[in-house]
């Protein structure tokens, strides 16, 4: 049973006729929540209930506000309406009390189940908080990045190939979105504490500051977005952590971007966690020997 809730459709295929659905809903034993859902009697609404049951009446799935509170942003904890995104061409549901967003694009890895409901990934959930400028605060939509962050449930630099992604395509938000993230490596408020730490070996050492999160690009076409790079000497740094892209799909997208930027002529460097925490000397010292090295030749 999807969260005590079940469909027409569903009672259907159980065997369940109209006339003995009537039945049901006379007596009690389901409440209908929506044009053809019910919930079983007896079970209290709930947030995560009512909106499983907009996402079956509507075909759609939680987005939004109400997916930001899925996947457990704080700032969206006392979010109560069901709002859900629809593929262009579905129906438009019943209840009035549905926020529905519509979207000619949204694929299945744009898509995950909560408790059984269906709702936008986190990376898609933000980038819709990113289209709503007026309900949603800048204020609000960097601290959902940052907690995200935080807790490593999300990375910048996803964020970034994602926002890439939609540019091209007009996507709403995405100007928002972009803001936000230049605004958390502008302030130093980078993807982890590895990376401030990256930053601090940096400037203990001497070094010149390289650009954080800096947008590669060829002839004005988008190629990466890095960690780090000294432009001028064409050398790319990376810093991986622990939680860093484990998808297969994360490190195929990975290998492709840093095989394009060799062909490009950029030195690209990757320090871990391990590196950078227990033998800062050898990452500083390696740093040295590339711009060194870029600039001989």
């Amino acid at each position: 049973m999807q969260l005590s809730h079940i469909t027409r459709a569903q009672l259907l295929e159980l065997g369940v006729d109209r006339r003995a659905v009537r039945r049901m809903v006379d007596r009690g034993r389901l409440v209908p929540v929506g044009g053809s859902t019910f919930r079983l009697g007896g079970v209290p609404p709930s947030f995560r209930g009512t909106l499983l049951a907009a996402c079956l009446e509507t075909g759609g799935v939680a987005s939004h506000r109400a997916a930001a509170r899925l996947h457990g942003a704080p700032r969206f904890s006392s979010w109560s309406r069901p709002e859900v995104m629809l593929r262009h061409g579905t129906r438009n549901p019943r209840s009035g009390s549905i926020i529905v967003h519509r979207t000619t694009n949204l694929p299945d890895d744009d898509i995950v189940v909560i408790d059984s409901i269906p709702a936008t990934s986190l990376v898609r959930t933000v980038l819709g908080l990113a289209a709503l400028p007026g309900p949603v605060s800048d204020e609000c939509l960097r601290d959902t990045i940052d907690i995200a962050a935080r807790d490593g449930v999300l990375t910048d630099r996803w964020l970034w190939w994602h926002l890439e992604q939609r540019r091209c395509k007009g996507r709403n938000g995405v100007r928002r979105l972009e803001g936000a993230l230049e605004a958390r490596a502008g302030t130093g408020r980078t993807e982890s504490w590895l990376e401030r730490e990256f930053l601090r070996l940096i400037d203990a050492a001497g070094l010149p500051r390289p650009t954080v999160q800096h947008r590669v690009a060829v002839d004005g076409a988008f190629v990466a977005r890095v960690d780090c790079c000294y432009e001028r000497e064409r050398v790319v740094i990376e810093v991986k952590g622990h939680a860093a892209h484990s998808t297969q799909r994360q490190r195929e997208a990975d290998a492709a971007r840093e095989n394009r930027l060799v062909l490009l002529g950029y030195r690209v460097l990757q320090f871990t966690y391990d590196m950078i925490v227990r033998d800062p000397e050898r990452v500083v010292a390696t740093i040295v020997e590339a711009l060194a090295i870029a600039r001989a030749s």
